[in-house]
């Protein structure tokens, strides 16, 4: 049963997709810049934080800032996901208990409607990449099955999140607390190399191969191996918990929302 909701919930993707675009629309209707505006506070925070770190850690603007930008942009996407996901199920409460459909449709929803955001916001970098001159090559391709593996990750990730966030209202916020300390633990601002011999925290990070996986190709560079293994790693332990997770609570989460 649980196979089959994800399965049907993704052959459904014109229902969640135009779901997701509505909730763009609904956000900033009245607006004249719509969910540029957001595009457009990333640009100004990404400009900030990188005239003030690029002082800081005494590094060249022109190479720090796209790495600053990418990082934040894939951290904005991930960290949002997750953070939505707590939700998901909650806030489609009055769907769940009156219409009959799959509950993998209301994590789809988030994963496609942060995306549509993350599209937008990939604006900042592309005038980062005329600015800088930022060279592009074939490793650029890279980014497809990157984003797909993190998509990946993030499905079985979202259904546990969102249903222990049904049954217990209390998890949203420690997620959210739980996010920003990552935040700061994770090479985003700072590069991994700034911690010497204990490196190996930052490169074992999953959420930071997730996001190398994203920043590495296109600032023209492979992502290194470690990368690739951790991320797939991660993924392989989303599904072999969160799937039986899932499959386990599944017909409870109508009653716990």
């Amino acid at each position: 049963m649980a196979l089959r909701d994800l399965g049907q919930g993704f052959v459904h993707w014109w229902l969640w997709g135009l779901v997701a675009w509505t909730d763009i629309k609904q956000r900033y209707r009245g607006s004249v810049l719509g969910p540029f505006w957001l595009t457009l506070s990333t640009a100004i925070m990404i400009g900030s934080l990188g005239m003030l770190y690029s002082r800081l850690f005494k590094t060249d603007i022109a190479t720090y800032l796209p790495y600053l930008s990418l990082g934040i942009l894939a951290w904005g996407l991930i960290s949002t996901v997750l953070g939505e996901a707590c939700t998901a199920f909650v806030s489609a409460e009055h769907v769940i208990k009156q219409i009959r459909m799959p509950l993998a449709i209301h994590l789809y929803r988030v994963i496609a409607r942060n995306l549509i955001v993350f599209g937008h916001n990939l604006i900042v970098f592309l005038v980062v990449v005329v600015w800088f001159s930022v060279p592009v090559n074939w490793a650029d391709l890279l980014v497809v099955p990157g984003m797909l593996l993190m998509i990946l990750c993030a499905v079985p990730a979202g259904l546990v999140l969102a249903a222990l966030c049904a049954r217990f209202r209390d998890v949203p916020p420690v997620v959210a607390s739980l996010l920003q300390v990552i935040f700061f633990m994770t090479p985003i601002m700072w590069r991994p190399e700034l911690l010497g011999p204990h490196v190996a925290l930052a490169l074992y990070n999953p959420f930071n191969c997730f996001i190398d996986l994203i920043r590495a190709p296109l600032l023209g560079e492979w992502p290194p191996l470690t990368s690739w293994l951790v991320a797939l790693g991660s993924t392989a332990f989303c599904w072999l918990v969160g799937f039986p997770f899932f499959a386990r609570f599944r017909a409870r989460i109508a009653y716990w929302v």
